[in-house]
């Protein structure tokens, strides 16, 4: 394990019983991550990505594989090792999972009691906290009279008590209205920037990935099918499931079914063809259908375009019709991959099929 790796998982493998049936959850997984990166883990319901995180904090044992955290590992800790290093591992839930009888204050409080510090001490520093996430003037409130979001901010602040270096998040936006969850990854962005908070964080949405992440693992029937950094998953996916995500999440994939169920690519002329772009970086800045059009006087009908920003860097998506000389125009456009332009003709036999 280097310097920079908080968290190394090798060889991880969790298997259930029932009865006579066994279920793989998690099978054969390495994990590497740096400390003070937001690490993303996306899957659908039953990849196994939240079984493996649990495994992070021993709250799942595996059945086999290391688990390495801030350079010790934890199956070979003693019990009161073990409780100590899992302070430092901090987890939040889609559920938030607090205390109804508690007010925020007590809530943020609850991980302090067990702390040899006074009752100012350990109510200065839940208002610390609570101040941090935006709640200072909530601290006598009971959690029924919160908005989802507010619920998880103190989740966060109290997830936050022990100090912690690494924090789990378990779909912990999954159960938020769009507007909510983007402020929630915000403060979890802010967190990471301010205290160099390692993130590890489960979803089952690409844009969430998208929205703060700088590194992301895809999980399918209990294994990692493809990762790397987000801004490189995004612009050149290759495992099918990790191609359905992007499409999905860049609405690229809604919008080659609405064009194809509208238009007759057959009847296309001879000099005219539907062609899906990507721009990466500098690309999405330089307007180079633009320039090829004048350069080939080429006609072209955009019908649908999208840019994100991914990981700090700009990625656009267009779907056009080109009419005119393809044959020039096709050769020369295929050449700008090394510039950030990736392209496919659309037909009626490939559809979807490698888009991103």
């Amino acid at each position: 394990m280097t310097a920079n790796n908080i968290i190394e998982l090798k060889n991880i493998d969790v298997t259930f019983h029932n009865g006579d049936q066994t279920v793989k959850a998690v099978q054969a997984v390495d994990l590497t991550i740096e400390k003070g990166d937001i690490y993303g883990i996306i899957g659908y319901s039953g990849a196994g990505k939240s079984t493996l995180v649990r495994v992070i904090n021993l709250l799942q044992t595996p059945t086999n594989g290391t688990v390495t955290v801030n350079g010790q590992q934890l199956q070979q800790l003693a019990p009161a090792a073990l409780r100590q290093a899992r302070q430092k591992i901090s987890m939040i839930f889609q559920h938030f999972n607090l205390m109804k009888s508690r007010t925020v204050l007590g809530n943020v409080e609850y991980p302090l009691l067990s702390q040899k510090i006074s009752q100012a001490a350990r109510q200065q520093k839940a208002l610390q906290l609570l101040k941090l996430v935006g709640l200072a003037d909530y601290a006598q409130t009971y959690p029924a009279r919160l908005s989802g979001g507010q619920k998880q901010r103190v989740a966060i602040a109290r997830a936050l008590a022990s100090d912690p270096e690494v924090l789990i998040s378990d779909e912990a936006t999954s159960a938020l209205d769009p507007k909510t969850t983007k402020s929630i990854l915000a403060l979890l962005k802010k967190l990471n920037q301010d205290l160099g908070l390692t993130i590890v964080l489960i979803t089952h949405e690409m844009q969430v990935i998208k929205s703060i992440c700088h590194n992301v693992a895809v999980m399918d029937a209990g294994q990692i099918v493809e990762r790397g950094r987000v801004a490189q998953v995004f612009t050149a996916p290759q495992a099918p499931l990790t191609v359905d995500f992007v499409e999905t999440s860049t609405n690229v994939k809604a919008a080659i079914e609405r064009i194809t169920n509208t238009i007759d690519l057959a009847g296309l002329a001879a000099n005219q063809e539907l062609m899906y772009f990507n721009f990466i970086g500098n690309a999405t800045k330089e307007g180079i259908i633009s320039q090829y059009s004048q350069q080939y006087q080429l006609d072209v009908n955009i019908l649908f375009a999208n840019i994100d920003q991914i990981d700090g860097e700009n990625v656009g998506y267009m779907i056009a019709i080109i009419t005119g000389d393809l044959a020039a125009f096709n050769p020369a456009i295929a050449k700008r991959v090394a510039d950030g332009v990736k392209t496919k003709i659309i037909t009626t036999e490939n559809g979807l099929e490698g888009l991103a």
